[in-house]
């Protein structure tokens, strides 16, 4: 397949007086066969390196390479996207309605000239992998979401790419049929081992199918690693809220322990670097509430049930500790407690982040932290 580098890439827009840097100044290299995600904000440069990537838009600087040969230089697309390799899917599929499925399918090998047999067993082959050899004569309209997308994707496939580039391509799809689809591209692009890269504002479609991830924040990757260790140990709290719900709780540092109210957290091996005042992060599913010891737990103290809520099969339990009813903290819970009763918060031991005031880490990072 095809490695992708990237090399000091700019994008600049002017908006009438003003500059703005869609991507700023980025450097990256993403193996062949890898499954490279990107999140991050909206309007901070995700979808905008994609489209440099996929030749859609020129580099006001920088440059970009497929394997060893220029794509992308500065104010120029070297080689056009229908020359790259790559097949795009897009957020709304751009289904064309008034063709068959098996047309649709078939359209860019169509205006390839390829042979008719050529396409025939090619569009069949590639139906049968994506479960739509039965829906072949039917039009966009008689089809169900997934099949729509199934359908995107296979005319994406059906012509052998050596890149594959997807822009938000489950955010359609109902949270049932998101799942199936993330798992199919997942299976598509480690079987193919296809070099990928896939921008999503929504964590689990990158959890789900990146090898390798990075954030991007104000047109740079403000961290880079693996998608668990960018969920474990996220280089700002920004990061930590768009890759997961997280409480984040402003703490006084007290006798090397976190204090929020009556609450008292630990905060063994954090280096705190003189710091009076802290932001500690933890994750809902990183709480318990008990009236007794748990193993791997750490009873912090005593809190109130104000809320309890269910959905997808979690119950959400709001709770603040007993001195401060103001501040609210959000376990998630297999069972349901009720408002008023007074229990016992516990944090799973090593799951609790750290944060300055400015946002940063305090914790010793795992991941590539890019300043």
């Amino acid at each position: 397949m095809t490695t992708i580098k990237v090399e000091n890439l700019s994008k600049i827009f002017k908006k009438g007086k003003t500059e703005v840097r869609a991507v700023d100044n980025i450097s990256i290299k993403i193996d062949s066969g890898l499954a490279f995600g990107v999140l991050g904000p909206s309007g901070h440069g995700k979808t905008t390196f994609l489209r440099l990537i996929a030749g859609l838009e020129e580099p006001t600087s920088g440059y970009i390479y497929f394997d060893d040969e220029v794509v992308s230089e500065p104010r120029r697309v070297v080689l056009g996207p229908e020359k790259r390799g790559i097949a795009m899917v897009f957020q709304n599929w751009a289904l064309y309605p008034n063709m068959s499925v098996f047309d649709n399918i078939a359209f860019p090998l169509k205006l390839a000239k390829v042979p008719k047999d050529k396409i025939e067993s090619k569009v069949k082959e590639v139906a049968e992998e994506l479960g739509l050899a039965g829906v072949l004569n039917r039009y966009p309209k008689e089809l169900s979401g997934g099949q729509m997308q199934r359908t995107a994707i296979a005319r994406a496939l059906v012509k052998d790419p050596k890149v594959l580039l997807l822009d938000e391509p489950f955010s359609n799809l109902d949270a049932q049929i998101r799942e199936s689809a993330r798992a199919l591209v997942r299976k598509i692009q480690r079987e193919r081992k296809l070099t990928t890269l896939i921008v999503s504002h929504d964590p689990a479609d990158i959890f789900a199918i990146a090898n390798k991830a990075g954030v991007i924040v104000h047109g740079k990757f403000a961290q880079i690693g693996t998608p668990t260790e960018i969920y474990e140990y996220p280089a700002t709290d920004l990061i930590a809220r768009l890759t997961g719900e997280i409480n984040l709780l402003q703490a006084k540092v007290i006798e090397n322990n976190a204090v929020i109210s009556n609450l008292k957290i630990p905060l063994k091996n954090v280096e705190l670097k003189g710091q009076n005042n802290v932001v500690v992060g933890i994750r809902p599913d990183d709480l318990s509430l008990s009236d007794t010891p748990l193993d791997k737990y750490v009873d912090v103290g005593t809190v109130k049930i104000k809320l309890v809520s269910y959905g997808a099969g979690i119950f959400k339990i709001v709770v603040s500790p007993v001195a401060d009813e103001s501040v609210d903290i959000i376990v998630d819970a297999e069972e349901p407690l009720e408002a008023g009763v007074e229990t016992h918060l516990l944090v799973k031991i090593g799951k609790i982040k750290v944060f300055d005031q400015s946002g940063n880490n305090l914790l010793a990072s795992k991941t590539e932290i890019v300043k």
